[in-house]
């Protein structure tokens, strides 16, 4: 059951006319099913939360600050329960592994029952509002890296202005997803994202992010180029240093240290990459690495990287780290 109390306005009507009679007291119990998919029977080990399976598509920045960025993103989840929601204002937080990192925010949210889409949200992106820098530096590096990241919805006092105390209590149940990939292919109203009470293909969402896609090593001039594809579908990123090492197996082959900053745009509509200026690559002279690309020549060798990168987009920078796995490199004069 729930208790309201709530002041009341009523319409009556008279042999006079009709008389309007303002801020009633009120007071009842209301019978309200409790919220849980299927049987409608509370489940701790089976909560609602799981079953919203939100998915997030099209980010693109929006604004940038030396140590934030405004995003915009579409977002569709399924409603397990049997009821809708009307919600004018939320605003909820962006957390990882219990860390504060940002902020989304929702307008006018109207949730029906079963699948929603294409739900506008905007986010703030500002670990170091909180004093958590190096924590958001960190999953920028691993979700780069390729390793698997997630991020938390949770609320709080302030998610919903009018009603502190069902943000308060709505905090227990958040929602954890893994991190989206900023360069997924936007949906549109006819062709709209898979639905999310339907199961996924195998592999379908398991992409992880690739950002070099080609590498050439040239041995007489001490050069390496390589393919980038940028993670953002709307807006250019710039390189601004590389301080780079390249391994074969576990021998080093050589070294790149640059700091000439180079632009790295959106992938276009053939899937073609950003191609690097001409890096300079201090070799390893006479090691089992440098042995091992000089017998490579006119082939392709298989090489890991380590690397830390200052990156840029707008006012916003950051210096994050990347470990590569094996990548095709092919080796030129």
């Amino acid at each position: 059951m729930l208790h309201v109390k709530a002041e009341v306005d009523v319409e009556t009507e008279t042999a006079l006319g009709a008389f309007v009679i303002r801020k009633i007291p009120a007071e009842g119990q209301v019978p309200v099913q409790p919220i849980t998919p299927g049987s409608g029977i509370s489940d701790p080990n089976n909560p609602i939360t799981t079953h919203l399976k939100p998915k997030i598509f099209n980010l693109a920045i929006l604004d940038t600050a030396p140590h934030s960025l405004t995003l915009s993103a579409l977002v569709n989840l399924t409603n397990p329960t049997k009821y809708t929601v009307t919600v004018p204002y939320i605003d909820i937080n962006i957390l990882t592994n219990g860390t504060l990192l940002g902020h989304a925010t929702v307008r006018n949210l109207e949730m029906s029952l079963g699948h929603n889409a294409f739900i506008p949200v905007t986010a703030i992106w500002e670990p170091y509002a909180s004093n958590n820098g190096a924590t958001g530096r960190e999953l920028l590096s691993q979700y780069i890296s390729g390793l698997n990241t997630t991020l938390t919805l949770q609320t709080s006092e302030a998610s919903i202005p009018s009603l502190p105390s069902l943000g308060r209590a709505l905090s227990k149940f958040n929602v954890t997803f893994p991190t989206p990939r900023l360069g997924s292919t936007p949906p549109s109203h006819d062709h709209p994202p898979d639905d999310p009470t339907e199961p996924s293909e195998p592999g379908k969402d398991d992409q992880k992010p690739h950002f070099i896609k080609d590498a050439t090593m040239h041995l007489i001039t001490s050069t390496a180029t390589f393919i980038l594809l940028s993670p953002l579908s709307h807006n250019t990123l710039f390189i601004t240093s590389i301080n780079a090492t390249a391994f074969y197996h576990d021998e080093v082959v050589g070294t790149i240290l640059y700091d000439l900053p180079f632009a790295v745009p959106p992938v276009d509509s053939h899937g073609e990459g950003t191609v690097t200026p001409r890096l300079p690559v201090d070799w390893n002279l006479g090691s089992v690495g440098f042995e091992a690309v000089k017998g490579a020549l006119g082939g392709t060798l298989k090489l890991k990287a380590e690397a830390d990168v200052g990156v840029k987009v707008g006012r916003w920078g950051e210096e994050v780290w990347f470990r590569g796995g094996e990548i095709g490199a092919k080796v030129r004069l």
